[in-house]
């Protein structure tokens, strides 16, 4: 009985000291590992995983005349890129096809002229449509064109707000261009987009009801080829696409450029 009690305890003891051993192995591999890590670790930086991105800090961004006419060129060529689109889609007969093309002669004649005005300011030409608006307004605005159970009506207000627009960008511009002959060509290319507008308005709403502002039942804004407010800088809402359950179209609001839409110098 003795020697069992013995050998028990004997045991026992072994075991306790195989697990000391190891213990103390683990803890002296883990503070080899540490003082390791510490010499990698510089002094007053935190441990991480991983690299942290870098950041890159935007040019600042001046609004001068040059980036003004910019901007304003890249509207001509959003009406250009979505005309050559629509026209594409046949969505128009040729007649309608026929306006189009005139009024995208008449946009890349604009882009033109302020070219040469930037050319002049020793800037750079932009030579392609307004990122911002392609995105935003212009390519929502396609999808739900094409979608549409009246494509005819919804491309010509689609047409009508982005001639109201560029019109409303020259006439933004006005006042915030420095030089006067500046202020004179903006205001001549502004006349010539609101022509449009009256055009489309009346391809639109034909006759006498077109030439004056009004709203449909629901109680919303129809096109006019006169708006009542000459000039309005306001915002641009526009029904297009298949009508919901309510029988509504989905309703888009175009605005023109500002500081997150100008086509900056720094910009290629």
């Amino acid at each position: 009985m003795n020697d069992i009690n013995i050998t028990e305890a004997a045991r026992n003891n072994a075991f306790s000291r195989r697990t000391l051993l190891r213990t103390s192995g683990i803890t002296l591999t883990a503070g080899v590992l540490l003082a390791a890590c510490s010499k990698k670790i510089s002094t007053g930086s935190l441990p991480r995983i991983g690299e942290s991105p870098t950041t890159t800090m935007m040019p600042e961004g001046l609004v001068t005349d040059e980036v003004l006419l910019r901007t304003a060129m890249s509207v001509e060529y959003n009406a250009i890129d979505t005309y050559a689109t629509v026209i594409d889609a046949k969505i128009f007969t040729s007649g309608t096809n026929n306006i189009l093309k005139r009024f995208s002669e008449d946009h890349a004649s604009h882009a033109d002229a302020l070219s040469g005005l930037i050319k002049q300011l020793n800037g750079s030409p932009y030579n392609k449509a307004n990122p911002n608006v392609t995105s935003l307004y212009i390519n929502p605005a396609l999808e739900l064109v094409t979608a549409s159970d009246d494509p005819v009506t919804d491309a010509l207000v689609l047409a009508h707000a982005l001639e109201t627009l560029a019109a409303e960008t020259y006439q933004a511009f006005v006042v915030m261009l420095a030089d006067p002959a500046l202020r004179s060509a903006a205001m001549s290319i502004a006349d010539q987009e609101a022509r449009h507008t009256v055009v489309l308005a009346q391809a639109i709403r034909p006759g006498l009801a077109g030439l004056i502002p009004g709203t449909n039942e629901s109680g919303k804004p129809l096109v006019a080829a006169i708006p009542s407010a000459f000039g309005s800088l306001s915002t641009i809402p526009i029904a297009v696409g298949k009508p919901n359950e309510s029988g509504n179209k989905t309703t888009l609001v175009l605005e023109t450029p500002s500081l997150n839409s100008f086509i900056y110098d720094y910009i290629d």
